[in-house]
């Protein structure tokens, strides 16, 4: 079994055992101002941070997601101010990007906190106890995200649930994960494999989910998967449908549900269509799971589906699915 599929396996103990950490979570986020929020990181810490962004505007909280080296390179210390509490994500807590961010942003380490895998990290060593929020994902072996990436977006919707109204019940995640782990997904692997443009489709909450596969694809497979926004797609992108694609959709009962369904009837005949979703209704070929779970956290089996997926696929074109060629774990380079 490759270190790849070894971390994407414990993906639901790892999730079970963050959630069991809830008390510890809300206390240190009591003592946080959420009047405007950054999330920034780099890859994987990124892509999830999207979903609780999202989930924090929709609650009526002024939340944003930003690439850091951006940030880094094109916004003013003035911008950055603006910022009540500024969450900063990396696994490693070493990029090279989060050690640059808190160097030139000294002056503003009273309002940030750190989400990260390794509490003895250097960036760790810049806060106190109370603004770092582990992830407990325990070691991840491969180069592709697997643990780290599902317990971020966890994580940090448990911090974005503690301070709203709005309750997230993650207490059938970790099994609808295992289920969604358990699929045959030789079909889809085979199907993807083929020589033709792959293109994934998501809307809302599947949208940093989305980014991430695309990520995914490219490390562990080392192909391309072409991510749009639903109603980006429809912008131009559907263009592409000219050469018969593949096209993979999220698509969770929810509040766009019913557009990509339309976007569904739109597209059929035109590729292969596949969508992940845990409605059963409509003619569109689906991969049926997350059955019960809300939402917002409904994409995190489907990611499941993707990643025993793009393992299938490495293996295929002769790759071992945890190891970088090019790449490394940590990017110590900016």
């Amino acid at each position: 079994m490759s270190k790849f599929m070894k971390d994407t396996l414990e993906q639901p103990e790892a999730v079970r055992k963050l959630i069991s950490t809830s008390d510890v979570v809300s206390a240190k986020v009591e003592g946080l101002d959420f009047d405007k929020v950054l999330f920034t990181g780099m890859g994987a810490s990124l892509h999830a941070a999207e979903v609780a962004a999202s989930f924090l505007r929709s609650s009526g909280i002024d939340a944003v997601s930003a690439e850091m080296s951006e940030i880094i390179s094109y916004s003013s210390g003035e911008t950055i101010k603006k910022y009540t509490t500024i969450f900063l994500i990396s696994q490693s807590g070493e990029s090279a990007e989060l050690i640059r961010f808190i160097e030139d942003n000294r002056n503003l380490a009273r309002r940030m906190a750190l989400i990260t895998n390794n509490g003895q990290s250097s960036a760790a060593k810049n806060f106190p106890e109370e603004r770092v929020f582990l992830l407990n994902a325990g070691d991840e072996r491969s180069m592709g995200a697997t643990k780290t990436f599902v317990n971020s977006i966890v994580l940090m919707l448990m911090i974005a649930a503690s301070k709203t109204t709005k309750q997230i019940d993650f207490s059938n995640l970790p099994s609808r994960m295992k289920e969604a782990l358990a699929l045959d997904v030789s079909w889809l692997a085979t199907l993807l494999s083929e020589k033709r443009e792959r293109i994934l489709v998501a809307r809302g909450f599947g949208i940093g989910v989305g980014r991430m596969a695309r990520l995914m694809f490219a490390e562990v497979a080392k192909m391309s998967l072409i991510f749009y926004t639903g109603a980006a797609f429809r912008h131009g992108p559907v263009e592409l449908l000219i050469d018969k694609p593949v096209v993979l959709t999220l698509n969770p009962s929810g509040a766009t549900h019913d557009l990509m369904k339309e976007l569904h009837s739109d597209i059929s005949g035109k590729c292969d269509l596949i969508t992940l979703s845990n409605s059963k209704n409509g003619s569109v070929e689906t991969v049926y799971v997350s059955e019960g779970l809300d939402e917002v956290l409904a994409s995190i089996p489907m990611m499941n589906v993707l990643q025993k997926t793009v393992e299938e696929i490495a293996k295929k074109r002769g790759f071992d699915p945890g190891a970088g060629v090019y790449g490394t774990k940590v990017t110590t380079k900016e």
